[in-house]
């Protein structure tokens, strides 16, 4: 698992709390994470702290944390309002040393290999919404054949032929912009920052828009959880906070345009 949102630190990754101290060949953290992915199940955690405050971004490193390290915990898996097949909690360190050799690169590069985990987030790991979408459209088009209203179906309402089309279209740009980030990185080309935030702040707001619509289509069955929108709904949320929030996107899509 990535261990680096802290109770104290989301979007503003760069003022982490959890520090590492130097003792001889080790290393001692001290200091707790939060949201993390996978944490209750995984067996080795890599873990940003900070090691000199002073330099800020500069002074942020990576460890390779093993869960049977002293000092090293998790708690309670959250019950989330959406993708819960993926387990999520807080870890903790308390005076837990980490040996030398499991330094990540060097002192002082933590937050560049988070920054590179991120943009990988922001670009492939999008591939799940991007299914999440075509699931959607799928099931509006079979349910808008089957409901019956006013003598005939619901799809031969051109409101509901338009939110439809709208949807498959958002579907379709949001694959390009994905695959876009995706086939630069098979190329060997490092991950354009523009094109991956951009990709991310795309799925995930107009992602949780056709989530919206799909519940819409179905009524009040959508409302309901025996039917699968009210989930993709829930689910599609995600997209615009995990991996950085679309504020945070905007934020560096208008930086790299130098506004």
């Amino acid at each position: 698992c990535m261990g680096l949102t802290e109770p104290g630190a989301g979007s503003d990754a760069a003022s982490l709390q959890t520090t590492a101290v130097k003792k001889g060949d080790r290393w001692v953290l001290n200091g707790s994470k939060t949201f993390i992915t996978n944490a209750p199940v995984a067996n080795v955690c890599v873990v940003y702290a900070t090691v000199d405050k002073s330099k800020k971004h500069a002074g942020i490193s990576a460890f390779i944390v093993e869960k049977d390290f002293k000092g090293f915990s998790t708690g309670k898996p959250f019950h989330k309002m959406g993708v819960r097949a993926s387990t999520t909690s807080e870890v903790f360190f308390e005076d837990c040393e980490v040996p030398e050799e499991n330094v990540l690169g060097n002192i002082g590069e933590g937050f560049m290999y988070a920054h590179q985990t991120l943009e990988w987030d922001r670009s492939a790991l999008l591939a799940p919404f991007i299914g999440g979408m075509q699931f959607m459209i799928e099931q509006c088009a079979k349910y808008a054949s089957e409901r019956v209203q006013f003598d005939k179906p619901i799809k031969s309402f051109q409101a509901i032929q338009h939110k439809l089309a709208d949807m498959k279209v958002v579907l379709e740009a949001a694959r390009l912009a994905v695959y876009r980030v995706a086939s630069l990185k098979d190329a060997g080309y490092p991950i354009n920052h523009l094109q991956a935030s951009i990709a991310k702040a795309f799925v995930g707001d107009w992602g949780f828009k056709v989530a919206s619509e799909a519940v819409q289509i179905f009524g009040g069955y959508g409302y309901i959880h025996e039917y699968p929108v009210e989930r993709m709904l829930r689910d599609a949320k995600l997209a615009q906070i995990g991996g950085g929030t679309s504020e945070v996107q905007r934020l560096i899509i208008s930086r790299l345009l130098a506004l």
